[in-house]
């Protein structure tokens, strides 16, 4: 009898460290042109979405034609009282949350569409948008990047993500059948100011770089193997990322244990709205 009890005790214990835990959701999603095709007069589609997937931070890119205020009561209005944008003009990227955003640097030297870094509920942030049409641009972005994020008092507890406009050796597999290396090469002929291949072949570098500062590619430590095909999309560019992964999340070393979750969100929302999927992850806080 006292073993059943203690059994009981114990199952109990491990049923309420269980509810107790806290996690912690964080999206990113390049939102196309501001969400262009999203044509409800105050973004009511893609609010309903967010609302759904329920982050507690949510980063973005491609946030054109939005203010700090538009912004900020777009924000509100799925449960984000706070929000930054980088700049009113271009292809701003920006950061909403639950939790407030403090110590914000917003950076634009240097860089073709520029990041935020910024302090929100202890993690050291950063959301990016890297050159989209030189490689050795993104390489000089990236540097300016890593070096913003190891700077800060809280860098073992960081997260950088967004559209790096490169891809992964990691996914070096999905590429060996030569079709991103033939797009690059048709891009290359069709627009002079196009400069994505080194000496005509695929650059890693730019993830390279990354993970040689010891950071973790959260979608790929939870999905070895993956299938980045998307079917074309109604978009300017007939879907420029339909068979590559450019969107990630990356994480400190030692958050590496705290990943729950991880997932390029593919729903009847993402599959239209933009030539972009969302990656998401979970942490356990």
């Amino acid at each position: 009898m006292k073993k059943i009890l203690l059994l009981n005790l114990l199952c109990c214990w491990f049923f309420c460290l269980s509810a107790q835990q806290k996690t912690f959701k964080v999206i990113t999603y390049n939102i196309f042109e501001g969400m262009t095709l999203d044509t409800t007069a105050n973004k009511d589609l893609f609010v309903d979405w967010v609302k759904q997937q329920n982050p507690d931070i949510l980063a973005l890119q491609e946030v054109n034609k939005f203010t700090q205020l538009t912004l900020e009561t777009m924000a509100r209005r799925y449960n984000h009282p706070y929000a930054v944008l980088l700049k009113e003009k271009g292809f701003p990227v920006a950061l909403t949350s639950k939790y407030p955003i403090v110590n914000v640097q917003k950076v634009l030297d240097n860089m073709h569409h520029g990041f935020i870094r910024a302090d929100i509920a202890g993690f050291n942030v950063l959301v990016v948008h890297l050159s989209p049409h030189k490689y050795w641009k993104r390489h000089e972005e990236i540097e300016v990047i890593l070096q913003t994020a190891t700077t800060q008092a809280n860098q073992h507890k960081t997260i950088i993500m967004g559209d790096f406009n490169a891809i992964s050796i990691a996914d070096g597999d999905f590429y060996a059948n030569g079709k991103i290396l033939e797009k690059y090469v048709d891009m290359g002929k069709r627009y002079a100011y196009h400069d994505n291949l080194i000496d005509g072949k695929l650059d890693f570098g730019v993830h390279e770089k990354i993970v040689n500062q010891g950071y973790i590619d959260i979608f790929k430590l939870k999905h070895p193997t993956y299938d980045f095909t998307r079917p074309t999309l109604k978009t300017a560019d007939e879907g420029r990322n339909a068979s590559s992964r450019i969107d990630f999340i990356y994480v400190s070393k030692k958050m590496k244990s705290k990943v729950l979750e991880s997932a390029i969100i593919k729903d009847a929302f993402t599959n239209y709205y933009s030539d972009h999927y969302p990656v998401m992850m979970v942490l356990k806080r």
